[in-house]
């Protein structure tokens, strides 16, 4: 029995083949997605993902998204996994 519920949140097309594609995910590798939650900023709602595995950066999903590349995260809130298959992302 699958437990993971689909939470009604998708990545758009691109961001799901560059997923798919890319040089981060390993046959080991879960995308994580962080919703934006700031409910004052103009992006509320806002998709990001990040690869999480034995063999990537992060071996777990944090809680939060991390602070990379010159962009602060704090907003991003770890709300579930992306199915690479269907495009869902499953709750946690």
């Amino acid at each position: 029995m699958n437990l993971e519920l689909s939470c009604g949140r998708r990545p758009d097309p691109e961001a799901l083949a560059k997923m798919k594609s890319s040089r981060y995910t390993f046959a080991d590798t879960r995308w994580a997605a962080y919703e934006n939650h700031d409910l004052g900023h103009w992006d509320v709602g806002h998709l990001k993902f990040l690869a999480v595995g034995p063999q990537n950066t992060f071996k777990t999903a944090p809680e939060r998204m991390p602070d990379v590349r010159g962009e602060i995260n704090w907003r991003y809130v770890h709300v579930g996994f992306v199915d690479l298959v269907s495009g869902d992302t499953v709750e946690r």
